[in-house]
């Protein structure tokens, strides 16, 4: 119950946002944030309000070649922290995300897009509203253990601890997506 109260008072939020369409919103956070909920919720109660809207999600444009390195890495206690940079700087195809974006705001009238790393410097001029979803990272840690049992995802637990925390602390350190965003839930 308490979801639904918080999406009705999410759309009372972004109203205004929505005014000006097409319009792109993007959620973000720290993994296990509930960002996909929260996007996927929306998304729902705007489509049954009758907006012609898109869902993106950022995981759909990941550099695989360079995951799989890290993961690898990871997997054989070699993370190192040129490798962790890298995770940072190329996990994700970012001129396709722009072009995803793009292509779909010119056929809807609300793109949805969540995902980590949102707020970089590359995708702010993509964005129309910043929703930054903001939990500490032991709730989140908690969410990834109980998920990754529900998926059957067989990376350990430590890739939380020792690239997703790390990248995104680094992510937050340098840009600031609390003071980026227009909008902040923390996670319920």
């Amino acid at each position: 119950m308490g979801k639904t109260i918080l999406i009705e008072n999410i759309i009372s939020d972004i109203e205004p946002f929505l005014q000006a369409s097409p319009t792109v919103i993007a959620v973000n956070g720290l993994d296990c944030a509930g960002k996909t909920t929260f996007a996927k919720k929306l998304y729902d109660d705007l489509t049954r309000n009758g907006v012609n809207c898109a869902l993106l999600h950022i995981d759909d444009y990941n550099n695989i070649d360079v995951q799989e390195l890290i993961y690898t890495a990871h997997q054989h206690n070699a993370l190192t922290a040129q490798l962790l940079d890298l995770y940072y700087e190329k996990s994700l195809h970012y001129d396709d995300v722009i072009k995803a974006i793009a292509s779909a705001r010119k056929s809807h009238d609300v793109t949805l897009i969540e995902g980590v790393f949102l707020f970089k410097e590359c995708l702010m001029a993509s964005l129309d509203l910043k929703i930054f979803l903001p939990i500490d990272s032991k709730t989140a840690r908690e969410r990834y253990l109980a998920r990754k049992d529900r998926v059957a995802d067989t990376r350990p637990a430590s890739v939380f601890d020792d690239i997703w925390l790390p990248s995104f602390t680094r992510y937050c350190a340098e840009t600031q997506p609390e003071a980026k965003c227009d909008l902040s839930y923390p996670a319920s």
